[in-house]
């Protein structure tokens, strides 16, 4: 479940990086490939990270007299959709928890925890659903491992004759 979620926040991050990027070349910015790149990678950092990442890239556009309002525009642009409709359903499809869930659980963790709980509350959400499927019914349990396992054929046992 781990290493889905990781999966989620590479894919999260190099969409933020094809975006950022292709803004800043658009708008003539300097270094759009430095800056995209810091765009990518602190979107591994919640809340924070593109926060930091924004003003970066808008600073950048101030002292170099590039199109800073419009950057700003897209960035806010960006964070609607990638908050309500990107992330959401990239998160939900990796650790395989509907988009809604994933919301509704970044905002309890958020209220919860801060930082830290939007963190930690999607991957806190995934185990539940792995440990409820384990040991709350057969039936859920067998689906919820069937997937987990994505192993195509089952296992023969070889048995050796003396």
């Amino acid at each position: 479940m781990l290493q889905r979620y990781i999966r989620a926040k590479v894919i999260l991050g190099g969409l933020s990086l094809l975006y950022c990027l292709i803004a800043m070349l658009l708008l003539g910015f300097p270094n759009a490939i430095v800056l995209a790149v810091l765009a990518g990678i602190l979107e591994f950092i919640p809340v924070v990270g593109w926060m930091t990442a924004a003003v970066i890239i808008v600073t950048a556009g101030t002292l170099s007299h590039s199109h800073w309002i419009w950057m700003l525009a897209l960035l806010v642009v960006w964070r609607i959709l990638m908050d309500y409709g990107i992330a959401p359903r990239v998160m939900g499809h990796e650790l395989e928890i509907h988009p809604l869930l994933a919301i509704f659980t970044l905002m309890v963790g958020g209220a919860v925890g801060g930082i830290v709980g939007i963190y930690l509350s999607v991957p806190l959400v995934a185990a539940l659903r792995v440990i409820y499927g384990r040991f709350a019914s057969p039936a859920v349990g067998a689906t919820v491992q069937g997937r987990i396992a994505d192993s195509p054929e089952p296992r023969r046992e070889t048995s050796v004759m003396a």
